[in-house]
Formats: C-alpha cells, sequence, structure tokens
C-alpha cells in the first residue's frame, strides 16, 4: 500500500467510529461508506466456502445480502478466491445466469451493483469486505484503490485480534505486512509444518511472535526460511 493512501484511508477510519473502538471493524464498514460511494459495508469471517460468520453490517440490506449468499450458496462472496482477486458486479442484472438464485433475489431486495473483496494473505483467507450499492455503476480508478487499502487494513485488523496485539497502545493495522510477502508466505508454509497447524495459525503465529520479540514481521520471516529461528509449540513469548 503506498503510504499517503493507506495514512488518508487510517484517518477516515478513525475518524468513523461511534462508541466502538477507533480501531474496529465497525469503523471500517462506515467510513467505507462515507468514502467510497457505496450505500453499504460488511465483512464476514470465513474458513472455507461454507463457514461463514458476519462480523459487522452497516445496514440491513448489507446483511441480507451477505443472508442471501449464504442460503442459495451463489454471489460474489461465494466465489472460490484462489488467486485472491476482487469480484465486481457493477450491474447485478447482468449476473442473473451466473447466480440465478442470487442475483434476482439481491436486486428485488434493493441492490443494483456489489464489490466484495477477499480478506486474504496468500494461501490464508480470513474473511470479506462486501460493499453494495443500490443503483448499478462501476467504481472509479481511485475508490477501487482506496477500496484495496480499506480490504487490507480489515485483513490486519482480523489477524492481529486472533494475534491478540490489536488492542495495543498505538496499533496501526497500516503497518501490517512488509513489501517482503513471498518470504513471509514461505514461512508462514514451514511454521505449518513445524508446528502442525493450519496455515491460519501458522501466520497468526508469526505476526504474534513479531509483535513479542519487537521485530518486524519480514525480520522473523527472514529467520524462519534462514532457519535462524524456530517457532515452538505453546505460548508465544520473545526470543
Amino acid at each position: 500500500m503506498a503510504g499517503e493512501r493507506a495514512a488518508r484511508v487510517w484517518t477516515w477510519i478513525a475518524a468513523a467510529h461511534v462508541g466502538d473502538p477507533p480501531v474496529s471493524i465497525a469503523a471500517l464498514c462506515r467510513a467505507a461508506v462515507l468514502w467510497l460511494g457505496v450505500d453499504g459495508a460488511g465483512v464476514t469471517a470465513t474458513s472455507g466456502l461454507l463457514a461463514r460468520e458476519p462480523l459487522f453490517a452497516s445496514d440491513e440490506l448489507t446483511a441480507r445480502l451477505e443472508e442471501l449468499q449464504f442460503t442459495t450458496g451463489e454471489g460474489p462472496g461465494s466465489e472460490d478466491f484462489r488467486f485472491g482477486s476482487p469480484v465486481l458486479i457493477p450491474d447485478l442484472d447482468s449476473a442473473a445466469a451466473r447466480w440465478p438464485g442470487f442475483a434476482p433475489a439481491a436486486v428485488a431486495a434493493g441492490a443494483g451493483a456489489i464489490f466484495v473483496l477477499p480478506l486474504q494473505a496468500g494461501a490464508i483467507q480470513v474473511g470479506l469486505l462486501s460493499l453494495y450499492r443500490t443503483q448499478p455503476g462501476s467504481m472509479t480508478p481511485e475508490q477501487l484503490a482506496d477500496m484495496l487499502v480499506f480490504a487490507e487494513m480489515a485483513l490486519q485488523m482480523m489477524l492481529d485480534a486472533q494475534a491478540g496485539i490489536s488492542g495495543e497502545a498505538g496499533y496501526l493495522p497500516a503497518e501490517g505486512l512488509s513489501g517482503r510477502r513471498a518470504e513471509v508466505y514461505q514461512a508462514t508454509g514451514m511454521v505449518s509444518v513445524q508446528l502442525g497447524v493450519s496455515l491460519e495459525v501458522a501466520f497468526v503465529r508469526l505476526r504474534a511472535y513479531a509483535f513479542a520479540s519487537g521485530d518486524t514481521l519480514g525480520d522473523i520471516a527472514d529467520a524462519v526460511v534462514s532457519r535462524r529461528r524456530r517457532l515452538e509449540p505453546g505460548p508465544v513469548v520473545a526470543g
């Protein structure tokens, strides 16, 4: 993420909290509605295509669209996101042949366009960011760039919440994954094998270890890949 754009999006999120902490999925969704030219936003935690748990919906139609996707097994949130690509549908009417159960019901409920981004780091997918408009229409290039930053921050919030570090003073999700992503993903796979845990759990442990040791995620990944450091089972402690 470009630093200037990430800082701007972070400012929007921090200003959108209403009773909840400034750093929250709820604040992120409210900010997305305010700044991305959409009418609703929601985040759903996922584990595969079947396990889905809505975390926040900005309005009733956002919640209804998620319920429709879960019920019909269709829609952008039911896609296979193995390549980490967003599903952008600027005109839901045009998707009736693709999703005959979901698309007509979504249009009848009041949605004209829907945009879904996987909250994904390599092979690790923890959720979805879903946005809708009541009227059909595409995202502008600027809105799309900002939307990708919102998704990146939502991903960091969810992973850091699992690692227990999102409540720390000065926490900033924009300081998540470094540019050394390939090495981070390689280290995640190694830790998964070493500890006999899923990729999701291995990635959470890498981030927690980096936080506990005061090192960057990239530095920890480099040490794991070069076999200078090995994560052990049990509670994460600084090494």
